[in-house]
């Protein structure tokens, strides 16, 4: 294992691997591209640009994005500019996550990409906590649903519940209800 948790020949082998018992989404990092726009590094580039260039070289690292079920891309605001820098998990029938306050480095490109191939490997998106990778815990700033269509039913019968608590132990402790 490196030090970012990974294996010697990349995440791609395990964390990415599809399997026909547990096929996956492909999910989707969306990278705020000016986030940090007051702090740009000698070539220009703000904080946001760097983390994006970051998780392309880690996604390059790892295989062909053809081969794993994440895509990188970026946007050019999150709105999230008092937690930069900032990017969006998203995947079609998940929930989705914004990720704020992070550093523009590898170590943190890895651990989003470790973070994200946990999420497309779940059925609802939800990863327990104990699973999350150390460099992301405390920087989760919020967490959304996806189309109400595909979450939950329209209508809800006698005896039937809404998926509220259906992700309860991907919550951080902080977040616990009593």
């Amino acid at each position: 294992m490196t030090e970012h948790g990974l294996t010697e020949r990349g995440m791609a082998d395990q964390s990415f691997a599809q399997t026909p018992e547990r096929a996956q989404a492909r999910a989707e990092i969306i990278a705020c591209e000016t986030c940090g726009n007051a702090e740009r590094d000698a070539t220009g580039r703000t904080r946001g640009e760097c983390l994006l260039a970051e998780l392309r070289a880690a996604l390059d690292a790892v295989g062909a994005e053809g081969a794993c079920p994440l895509e990188v891309s970026g946007v050019r605001c999150l709105w999230a500019c008092g937690r930069s820098c900032a990017v969006a998990l998203r995947a079609p029938s998940r929930v989705g996550y914004v990720i704020a306050g992070l550093d523009p480095t590898p170590q943190s490109a890895h651990a989003l990409l470790e973070f994200a191939a946990l999420y497309a490997g779940s059925e609802s998106g939800a990863v327990p906590y104990k699973q999350w990778p150390l460099a992301l815990k405390g920087h989760f700033l919020c967490r959304f649903p996806g189309p109400p269509s595909e979450l939950r039913p329209a209508r809800l019968g006698p005896g039937q519940s809404t998926n509220r608590d259906a992700g309860e132990q991907d919550l951080p402790p902080e977040a616990a209800l009593p």
